[in-house]
């Protein structure tokens, strides 16, 4: 057991309780409109499991994060391990087969160094299932042909190739019980095969059964639609809900006890967008490959959707491959508790959220009242803008071009998201914004004690009049869209 990380691990969840004790044990670390803190009984976990999801194996080499987060979960002494999906990357059986070989390296036998059995929550994703007719595939020529695939890939092999590394039988939906609590495991059916979602027969003779006064924890690859990161930003409802046309939202909504867990959005668990409460409660898992999206239209960002759009701009994306993400689950008589981590530097992400059990439980994450609560983060005192103008700038296509680089220092209060910076110049007697960007600082998704560098926006001189007095004026956002109070720089000729 390496005692160092356990350390660092108690030292985190000291930094993660602090946070949230100062935030009055408030959920993401804001006030708690629905009846106060949650009470805090003192008796160990009846259940823990380690959560991740789209940890893309697809050689040995870029598993070190899987087998990172697997030894984490076991010092910390998980009953089990869940991974929402999209396992590998291709959809080869060779990327499966590692994907096994690093699990019983730190899971020999699927228990843990003491002996006691770690149950293994594994589901199938897109990139499992239909990775071999993706873009990433066949264009490329990763997969050079349908004769291939039918050959190598998961799809056409699942229940043989599933038995033989994991000793036991495939089916799309499987129900696991880890230590009294049910694990609903739903993996993305094939479209490229033809095949038909399963979930509505399944809960139709499921559903009786739930006990309504323990949670059940249903686990699906993408977010059920309109739920946790809704409408952001790959494609609206096909991408983020369509996969199921919606039905496991309409069918957990009968269930207020149900908590799903999902991935797919590679999107950052420390935006507090990724849990929702409504009819029940949807978690984000995030992603553990290094391969993170953004909202879109953000000048650093990383989105499909403006991928797609052509947009030029001006600067690199944000280093996507540190966001490396998971969490520890841990389930009480009165209550679940979400640690969110990452894995490149060992930080906490952010307070826990905890998510209250019970028939009159208060439902402390519905997106509104956390939105209404929330508050707009400010810089600190003397913060400044500083521009610097660049003649031999690059844009991200690699042009060049002159640029004016507008530089400060992140926001020192409150739980910041991006920031807007806009160009304002002077009209008889009133400023007006010219052009405007959103921004994130560069290492906005990497937790609790990050290293709180300057953030910066470029924009093409193109993009702004010429031979006029301009300054920049810099608000910082939450993610609920509250802005504080704007630094501005001196006004400058461009």
């Amino acid at each position: 057991m390496n005692i160092g990380r356990l350390e660092a691990t108690r030292r985190d969840f000291i930094l993660a309780g602090t946070a949230l004790a100062g935030a009055g044990c408030v959920p993401g670390g804001e006030k708690n409109t629905c009846g106060g803190a949650v009470e805090v009984s003192a008796e160990p976990p009846r259940l823990k499991i380690g959560v991740l999801s789209d940890i893309h194996i697809t050689r040995r080499e870029n598993a070190t994060t899987f087998e990172k987060a697997l030894r984490y979960f076991r010092d910390m002494g998980v009953d089990g391990v869940l991974v929402t999906g999209d396992l590998g990357t291709k959809g080869t059986i060779d990327e499966l087969e590692v994907v096994a070989e690093t699990w019983y390296k730190v899971f020999p036998d699927d228990r843990d160094a003491n002996g006691r059995r770690v149950e293994r929550l594994f589901l199938l994703g897109n990139h499992d299932v239909d990775g071999f007719a993706s873009k990433a595939s066949w264009p490329r020529k990763q997969i050079p042909s349908r004769e291939e695939a039918e050959r190598t890939c998961l799809a056409f092999h699942r229940k043989e190739v599933w038995k033989r590394l994991f000793g036991e039988e495939f089916a799309q939906i499987v129900v696991k019980e880890v230590r009294g609590y049910r694990f609903v495991l739903n993996s993305w059916y094939s479209r490229e095969l033809r095949e038909k979602d399963e979930l509505e027969s399944f809960w139709k003779g499921f559903a009786p059964t739930i006990d309504p006064s323990r949670p059940i924890f249903y686990c699906q690859h993408p977010h059920p639609k309109d739920t946790c990161c809704a409408g952001y930003l790959l494609g609206g409802a096909f991408w983020h809900g369509g996969w199921d046309g919606g039905t496991s939202t309409r069918l957990l909504s009968a269930h207020p006890n149900c908590i799903a867990l999902s991935g797919h959005s590679h999107y950052s668990i420390d935006d507090e967008r990724s849990i929702w409460q409504g009819a029940f409660t949807s978690v984000n898992c995030g992603c553990a490959r290094g391969f993170a999206f953004t909202f879109p239209g953000r000048e650093n960002g990383h989105s499909v959707s403006d991928m797609k759009a052509g947009t030029v701009f001006q600067m690199p994306s944000i280093d996507i491959k540190k966001v490396r993400q998971g969490m520890l689950m841990e389930v009480y008589l009165d209550r679940v508790v979400f640690h969110r981590r990452e894995f490149v530097f060992d930080r906490v992400l952010g307070p826990d959220w905890v998510v209250p059990l019970g028939r009159e439980a208060p439902r402390p994450y519905e997106f509104a009242p956390r939105s209404r609560a929330s508050r707009p983060p400010q810089f600190g005192d003397g913060a400044v803008a500083i521009v610097a103008q660049r003649r031999d700038g690059v844009n991200r296509k690699g042009e060049k071009c002159e640029q004016m680089e507008v530089s400060f220092p992140p926001a020192a209060e409150g739980q910041v998201y991006d920031y807007e910076v806009c160009a304002e110049v002077c009209i008889a007697d009133f400023t007006r914004t010219v052009a405007s960007k959103r921004v994130f600082a560069p290492d906005a998704f990497l937790g609790v004690g990050r290293n709180g560098q300057k953030v910066t926006c470029v924009f093409a001189k193109s993009e702004l009049p010429k031979k006029r007095d301009i300054r920049f004026s810099v608000r910082p956002f939450n993610c609920w869209g509250k802005c504080g109070a704007p630094v501005v720089s001196k006004w400058i000729m461009v």
